[in-house]
């Protein structure tokens, strides 16, 4: 029983594309040498002083209202309350999305070392062996695979890193292979709507489709 070729080659793809990640973090300055990152900007600070500053000042002048309220509305007090308070929502509102926005900016910052460390792993320890198991139908090294998926935290942390996948359902992919004369269209069905492993999906797609595999 022969893996497709199409299979193989999606499977090429990601250990190319993992090798490509290796590469890059190997050309790139250590970390002794790297730029040294920009300091925070203090226009956070600036706004945290002005949303405090108008706020206070809101609470001032409410406590003042409440309390001198009928000596205040025959003096010529200046900005109203309601001004006010809208100065100090447009601040708030300023600050909410600065905030927003770096966390965005932190969210899409990545270790380049530590993706290429969970690469190095991937490769040595899943991809590489789960191609010459297609290649020779070694159904046992398959199974064992997938189990050292759900047993291995750190080969499962590596392929969360690279966004290859859930390990758990990739896990589960493999055993529907290795026991695909026993499982149900259904069960494939729903495992390829959670799976975004594309070497997997391909492997169970062929499997739908009724290929002898």
């Amino acid at each position: 029983m022969s893996v497709p070729g199409e299979v193989l080659d999606e499977l090429e793809k990601r250990i190319k594309r993992l090798q490509a990640v290796i590469e890059i973090a190997e050309s790139v300055p250590s970390p002794e040498v790297r730029p040294v990152p920009k300091p925070p900007s203090s226009f956070s600070v600036y706004l945290w002083m002005s949303a405090a500053w108008f706020i206070g000042g809101l609470l001032i002048i409410y406590f003042l209202r409440s309390r001198y309220g009928g000596t205040l509305s025959n003096a010529p007090t200046g900005v109203s309350l309601a001004v006010y308070a809208i100065l100090a929502l447009g601040v708030v509102v300023l600050l909410v999305a600065y905030y927003l926005s770096r966390r965005r900016e932190e969210g899409e910052v990545f270790d380049i070392d530590e993706r290429a460390r969970a690469a190095r792993r991937l490769l040595k320890e899943f991809y590489l062996p789960l191609k010459e198991a297609f290649k020779w139908g070694d159904e046992e090294a398959i199974r064992a695979l997938a189990d050292r998926l759900l047993e291995d935290p750190l080969l499962a942390r590596a392929m969360e890193i690279l966004r290859e996948g859930d390990p758990k359902l990739c896990a589960y992919a493999l055993y529907l292979y290795v026991s695909r004369e026993s499982v149900g269209e259904d069960e494939i069905k729903e495992a390829l709507e959670r799976l975004d492993n594309k070497p997997l999906r391909r492997l169970l797609s062929a499997l739908l489709e009724g290929q002898r595999i």
